[in-house]
């Protein structure tokens, strides 16, 4: 059995995505890694090439960063420019900000070599932990909400299975998506993927928040996010004066976290209860009007999006 790993990056540096250490947590694991790098501001590339010489495993692509939708398609899109590179029997997609345990090494490959003629099963599922304000304070479970606690993260490599969307999940190419419930896919129980991307400091994950805002939103709806709340990515519920849904880890414990993450971890100089201080909650009539206002231009936009979509499918079905 050849194990794929793939992945794509752009502006790392800038951004504070631990790509390298996403990928040093997958390697031992994988033949072979495919990183897309897209059109970069700052030094990713060089970092991505200084590592390439220490691990002859990766393989680097160059891509362009042309946005022409604010739905996040562009990272489904690249997603799919490193599946078409890749060369195992599976592939084992990691976002550069997630990272695996060396715990879960042999169980992931266990299942993997169980289920390598089982054809009918196209995608491999990994329970999540997403971490919040620091590295040592995730997202409960019960938090299902705004953090999806389980996705796939590994697929067949037969030409049938696509990244789709803002490249959280997978489809074959029938438009069927890859999932437990659907029968296509196994989840890797005792197997779990590390989510970092929101393991930063207040400030550090505020100029995160404003980057991503380009990915998804027009110029409108940021305005009146904005509008709402200075720097609050889940407006509509929480304000980050309130965390009492975290769980918290003690700073002593280290081995927590897959080994490439440990460093990062050790030399946190802030606290998670900093972000309680950084934005000061809004409330009263005229912070509830303005909530209104927002969630009025919110929704009046998604639906005019979902219609558009919607009459030109019908119109591919009429001609």
């Amino acid at each position: 059995m050849k194990l794929s790993g793939f992945t794509f990056i752009r502006n790392g540096i800038l951004m504070g995505y631990p790509f390298i250490e996403s990928i040093q947590s997958a390697l031992p694991i994988c033949d072979e890694f495919i990183v897309v790098i897209c059109d970069s501001e700052d030094e990713t590339r060089e970092k991505l090439i200084e590592l390439q010489s220490k691990e002859p495993k990766i393989k680097l692509i160059d891509s362009d960063w042309k946005l022409i939708e604010k739905k996040g398609s562009i990272m489904s899109e690249k997603t799919n420019i490193a599946i078409s590179h890749i060369t195992g029997d599976y592939g084992l997609y990691i976002q550069c900000d997630e990272g695996i345990h060396e715990k879960d090494y042999s169980k992931i490959i266990k299942i993997l070599e169980e289920n390598i003629d089982n054809k009918e099963i196209k995608g491999f599922e990994f329970n999540y932990i997403h971490f919040f304000g620091g590295y040592f304070s995730y997202a409960k479970k019960s938090e299902k909400k705004f953090f999806y606690d389980k996705e796939v993260r590994i697929i067949r490599n037969d030409g049938t299975v696509v990244s789709w969307g803002d490249a959280m999940g997978f489809k074959d190419i029938k438009g069927n998506k890859i999932h437990i419930e659907n029968g296509n896919a196994i989840l890797l129980d005792s197997a779990t993927m590390y989510h970092y991307g929101r393991a930063k400091n207040p400030a550090s994950m505020y100029r995160k928040e404003k980057a991503m805002e380009k990915l998804y939103n027009g110029k409108i709806l940021n305005f009146f996010k904005n509008w709402v709340s200075n720097f609050d990515p889940r407006v509509d519920e929480y304000i980050y004066s309130n965390i009492n849904w975290l769980e918290r880890i003690d700073k002593n414990n280290l081995s927590f976290h897959p080994e490439s993450f440990r460093k990062l971890a050790a030399v946190q100089d802030w606290d998670v209860d900093d972000f309680k201080n950084f934005m000061e909650q809004k409330k009263g009539i005229k912070q509830i009007f303005k909530m209104f206002i927002y969630r009025i231009v919110k929704d009046s936009i998604n639906e005019s999006r979902n219609a558009s979509i919607k009459i030109k499918e019908l119109f591919k079905k009429i001609i």
